[in-house]
């Protein structure tokens, strides 16, 4: 009777861990406050990646689900991450200096991991968590 208790508990913990962290999900009306913050930091804290980029003016993009991000110059300050990726760039634009048109398509490198925050894309860089905004039409 042990033994099958405790191998129940241990699947039960199992099953736990495994799920739970991938969720797209946003909080509801005040839940989780406080989640999702980032720092106002200027740029100098930003890791560098000119050598992924060929013209460092140009402002760091990504696509994802269609919709278009742009570096805000700021590093995450989310605690407790979750571990999973929600997707990761795969393709570069071909001049560094263009706006992505691809899904999982940055101008400025591939490889890198991102999770969706709230309303921002955070991109994984050099070990910091960069946050990216939507663009808008007013941003054009």
């Amino acid at each position: 009777m042990k033994k099958s208790m405790v191998t129940l508990i241990l699947a039960l913990l199992l099953a736990l861990s495994l799920t739970g962290c991938g969720s797209r999900d946003t909080a509801k009306d005040g839940e989780n406050a406080g989640i999702g913050t980032q720092s106002t930091d200027d740029a100098s804290t930003l890791p560098d990646t000119a050598q992924d980029r060929p013209v460092t003016d140009a402002p760091m993009m990504v696509m994802v689900d269609n919709m278009l991000y742009q570096s805000a110059g700021e590093v995450s300050t989310v605690e407790g991450r979750c571990g999973n990726m929600d997707g990761e760039i795969t393709s570069q634009t071909a001049s560094g200096t263009d706006a992505p048109t691809e899904n999982d398509q940055s101008n400025f490198g591939t490889g890198y991991g991102y999770q969706f925050g709230d309303g921002t894309v955070e991109v994984l860089i050099d070990g910091q968590w960069i946050v990216f905004r939507p663009i808008t039409d007013s941003d054009v």
